[in-house]
């Protein structure tokens, strides 16, 4: 059983990569996926070269050195793909120091004492690696929680291609794995069991390739940092909080990135894309980004998601009335406004109006 699993993780994990780097548009956070799975894709293949030249032992000097790059690839991973950079930068690479001291470690040691006698380093080395693990699996989690935090500052609609959900099963259940492995490993190490770790640790490692691959080629690039509006001199605005002190946006221009943004969204109706992000309404409004989440926060008193969301409802409400639109389903109406989903449409017509579509449909009705 074990024989199959690391030759279809192996298969699987190269080709897995392949698609990441044939994924158009290419993004860093795509590559570093791809570079991850080809480097389980070298453990597996380390399994394989043992079985077939049937190389009896620990094969801890290589094996080591490639599991210790799994938790800062987890790591910037989750960094790259919540923040879009132009390109990889120089300061990360940082990362793989350490990982290339051990190989050279490993390497003058091993010529110096034979691989039976160096229990000593091989336990520092494991120490190392279970410091690497929670520290960069700590940050990984922190960033996704960050990131969810910012939800409703970039993105007007909620959808499992956003929300990171899976990477943060990944990044815990990594972790959590990944210690028993440890564990399993010390207790066959000092004979309380007898199990080879690779037995364990190979068919997690397969698990690992298949919901990497099948959600990280879903997963696009992300970003991190009730009355329609029609007229624009009755707008209120508010102080600037501490917050956004240093951005250098003066009063005066807030009030006409205001302005700017409540006519584009009334005349181009932006709010009907069901997808609509402030990254692309930056690009339509050719605001930038963090101005248009500053001035929403500070000026209006509301983050993204409520902002488009409003007009979604007030349009809503005009045709739930109307009797051109009686036949159609609240369904209709939702997707017809904009909403993504039944759910988020009656969500957020209740937390904006304090009731439901149809009561709201039959109170209208009920004073015609």
């Amino acid at each position: 059983m074990n024989s199959a699993i690391i030759y279809i993780g192996f298969a699987q994990a190269l080709y897995s990569s392949l698609l990441f780097f044939l994924k158009r548009p290419l993004k860093i956070a795509d590559v570093i996926l791809a570079l991850w799975l080809i480097a389980i894709s070298a453990m597996f293949g380390l399994n394989i070269y043992q079985e077939v030249n049937q190389i009896i032992g620990d094969s801890w000097t290589f094996s080591l050195p490639l599991l210790l790059s799994y938790p800062p690839f987890l790591f910037l991973y989750s960094k790259y793909i919540t923040t879009q950079f132009d390109r990889f930068r120089s300061k990360d690479l940082i990362h793989g120091l350490p990982i290339l001291l051990i190989v050279l470690i490993i390497m003058i040691f091993g010529m110096i004492k034979p691989n039976d006698e160096l229990f000593e380093l091989r336990s520092v080395i494991g120490n190392f690696f279970m410091t690497s693990l929670w520290g960069y699996g700590i940050l990984s989690i922190l960033i996704v929680i960050k990131h969810k935090k910012q939800l409703k500052n970039n993105y007007s609609y909620s959808s499992s291609r956003i929300n990171l959900t899976w990477l943060m099963v990944v990044i815990i259940s990594y972790i959590v794995v990944f210690n028993l492995t440890v564990v399993v490993s010390l207790l066959t190490e000092y004979g309380v069991i007898h199990l080879d770790a690779d037995q364990v640790r190979n068919p997690i490692l397969l698990a690992y390739v298949y919901v990497i691959g099948i959600w990280g080629l879903r997963q696009h690039q992300l970003s991190s940092d009730g009355i329609t509006l029609n007229s624009v001199r009755d707008l209120t605005f508010k102080p600037s909080s501490d917050r956004y002190q240093k951005s250098g946006l003066k009063p005066d221009l807030a009030k006409t990135y205001v302005n700017k943004l409540v006519n584009y969204m009334n005349a181009s109706e932006a709010w009907k894309d069901p997808e609509l992000s402030v990254e692309k309404l930056a690009m339509q409004t050719q605001i930038p980004r963090h101005y248009i989440t500053q001035v929403l926060n500070e000026n209006l008193g509301k983050n993204f998601y409520t902002f488009v969301n409003e007009y979604r409802t007030a349009h809503a409400k005009k045709l739930i009335v109307s009797p051109d639109y009686q036949a159609w389903s609240f369904v209709g109406i939702a997707n017809e406004c904009g909403f993504n989903s039944k759910t988020a449409f009656n969500n957020f017509f209740k937390k904006a109006s304090g009731m439901t579509p149809s009561e709201y449909k039959s109170s209208q009705l009920a004073t015609v």
